[in-house]
């Protein structure tokens, strides 16, 4: 396959961040007296803050989603900071494959900047990316905003782009973006639906080295 990017995902496809994330969102609406089931939790996977907040609203029009998401942000910056936030499987391996073969990586996550670059740092990994993107401030995944900036950044015509995520708006986003699609289950499992979306499923991030190689 002709790849000369590859983008990523973050949380849950480059770390293992995301049943943190739904104990997050548990606890912090809690604090509000709010019960939040982790069946509407889920369907924040893989969308920005401002789209969670919507989402949310929709189902607690009482909840404060501002504080919400400020105590979501302390309590996972925490975590990070205490190295409680680990990288998936094969993570490194494949950062240190698209090196050495001179492959640009690039993440774009629906995490805000800051998020993104702690979580890099702490894991030793930030060297490994030729771009960091945010999706905070543009539509959120599946619209392919976020994507279609990175390929244009990295310089790289879309249809050359491998996407990497884990989440359903984000492989629905690389799709619309006309980009090559894998997608590595985390919470959310694969699911037939998803055909149309996806060109390859595969169980961890080591596996996409033999991808690139076939």
């Amino acid at each position: 396959m002709m790849i000369q990017a590859v983008i990523f995902d973050m949380d849950g496809l480059l770390m293992d961040s995301e049943n943190l994330g739904l104990t997050a969102i548990h606890d912090c609406a809690l604090r509000q007296g709010v019960d939040v089931p982790v069946e509407i939790s889920k369907q924040c996977i893989g969308i920005t803050t401002a789209a969670s907040s919507a989402l949310l609203n929709s189902h607690f029009p009482t909840l404060d989603t501002a504080r919400l998401f400020r105590d979501f942000a302390q309590y996972m910056h925490e975590k990070a900071l205490a190295g409680q936030v680990p990288l998936k499987k094969g993570a490194i391996i494949l950062l240190e494959y698209l090196q050495k073969k001179g492959i640009p990586a690039a993440v774009a996550s629906s995490s805000g900047m800051q998020t993104i670059q702690l979580y890099l740092d702490k894991a030793g990994i930030a060297q490994y990316f030729q771009l960091l993107l945010s999706a905070n401030g543009m539509p959120s995944k599946p619209a392919p905003d976020v994507f279609l900036k990175a390929a244009a950044q990295l310089g790289v015509q879309p249809e050359y782009c491998l996407v990497l995520e884990d989440s359903y708006n984000g492989v629905k986003a690389g799709r619309a973006a006309n980009m090559q699609v894998c997608m590595v289950p985390d919470v959310l499992p694969y699911v037939e639906a998803l055909a149309p979306f996806v060109d390859h499923v595969l169980p961890d991030l080591e596996k996409v080295m033999e991808l690139m190689e076939a």
